[in-house]
């Protein structure tokens, strides 16, 4: 019984020996841990700060992202190094759609500039066809207006003339007749047969001239008048079907005008989607912005109660934010937060100790406006990078 009384408390020695001289302190899980009276201790994580983000913002692409390869998180990177390899075959057959579109709008484009040149030599062509049409009724107009008219009074001036000269030759000659007959010997009958034959020829002579007399009237009032109207109708009617003409092709034009503008923006925006395209394809060619360490998410992704992402074959990337960064060899910036409470003996600007095997001081700064569930979100920027520290590990800070 003395032998296991005096073995229980060897043992005690020992163990209690061991927790002195250990000179490991309880890890904090985020609030103030167990420490000397009137001294607050907290446990943070290394940030990467003013490290260079690398993410993707498309223009056009819009496909998935794929990871074929990726260099593990803490590896040491220099400019221009290929961070991952992500499966472009999705964004190379829409690149190739987009090289067959752009060729066809420009094609097509030019079809229409083409058929727009003829069409406007033609258009110009019948405007002058028609203005040479309308000149020629015109002139023809004029032409009968002026001379043809007057031919046709003339002539019908002539043949009536001729009409009583024939009428006066006529009577004249039935007046010889009737002064020789009365003069010569010849009988009765063979006079009343000349007389009479004499007055039925003038008689119809005289009929006819009045025939041709009531006839030329006619066609001078009606005839000649209808071929004046229609004349005049003619050259109206070319006259407003030019007008006609020239207004529908200056509708033409204004329509052919507004196919190129279009056909110009199809094919601008075809080459435009292009050019996005090939600039989205660069962005895919992920490589190191500066020399440094590689890590895996975004700066966020290493404070306190957050898991940084680990990127390997399989993974997808999201776009339009931070998937990778660059950070210095050796963190500066340790990430805590702070209750409302705690914010009275940490203010802003104080002078705090770091510690992480080694230890380094720094200032507390506290971004008041980021609260969650009670924490404020502060940070301590080191005097000095912490050599041998890693981002994401935690470390105490104490004033």
């Amino acid at each position: 019984m003395k032998l296991s009384t005096l073995a229980l408390l060897a043992c005690l020695a020992l163990l209690s020996g061991a927790c002195a001289t250990s000179g490991h302190a309880p890890v904090a899980t985020g609030s103030a841990t167990a420490a000397p009276a009137g001294r607050l201790e907290k446990t943070g994580t290394f940030v990467p700060s003013g490290a260079a983000a690398l993410s993707i913002w498309p223009e056009q692409y819009s496909g998935a992202l794929l990871v074929l390869d990726a260099k593990p998180a803490g590896t040491a990177v220099a400019q221009g190094d290929v961070i991952a390899t992500l499966d472009t075959r999705a964004i190379d057959e829409e690149l190739h759609k987009a090289e067959l579109e752009a060729q066809s709008a420009s094609v097509r484009h030019q079809g229409v500039l083409e058929h727009d040149r003829i069409d406007e030599s033609a258009a110009r062509s019948a405007l002058d066809l028609a203005r040479a049409a309308l000149e020629r009724t015109r002139r023809s107009l004029e032409g009968w207006q002026r001379s043809e008219l007057a031919f046709q009074k003339r002539g019908d001036e002539i043949q009536k003339r001729q009409e009583q000269a024939r009428v006066e030759d006529e009577t004249d000659e039935l007046d010889q007749l009737e002064k020789m007959y009365k003069a010569d010997a010849l009988v009765d009958a063979t006079e009343d047969i000349v007389l009479k034959r004499s007055r039925r020829s003038l008689e119809l002579t005289k009929t006819s001239t009045q025939l041709s007399r009531d006839r030329s009237s006619y066609r001078e009032a009606l005839e000649l008048a209808l071929q004046t109207e229609q004349k005049e109708e003619q050259a109206r009617t070319q006259a407003e079907a030019l007008e006609r003409l020239v207004q529908q092709q200056a509708i033409d034009a204004r329509a052919r005008a507004d196919a190129q503008r279009r056909s110009a923006e199809a094919l601008r925006d075809q080459q435009e989607k292009l050019a996005k395209l090939r600039r989205d394809r660069e962005m895919l060619a992920l490589r190191a912005p500066r020399a440094g360490v590689l890590l895996h998410g975004s700066a966020k992704d290493y404070r306190p109660g957050r898991t940084p992402p680990r990127y390997e074959r399989g993974s997808m990337l999201a776009f339009r934010q931070d998937l990778f960064l660059v950070a210095d060899p050796a963190p500066s910036v340790l990430a805590l937060d702070l209750a409302e409470a705690e914010l009275a003996q940490l203010a802003e600007g104080a002078k705090l100790v770091v510690s992480a095997g080694s230890q380094a001081r720094g200032s507390l700064h506290v971004d008041p406006y980021a609260r969650a569930n009670g924490q404020c979100e502060a940070s301590v920027t080191l005097e000095a990078p912490l050599t041998g520290a890693l981002y994401g590990s935690h470390a105490t800070v104490h004033p």
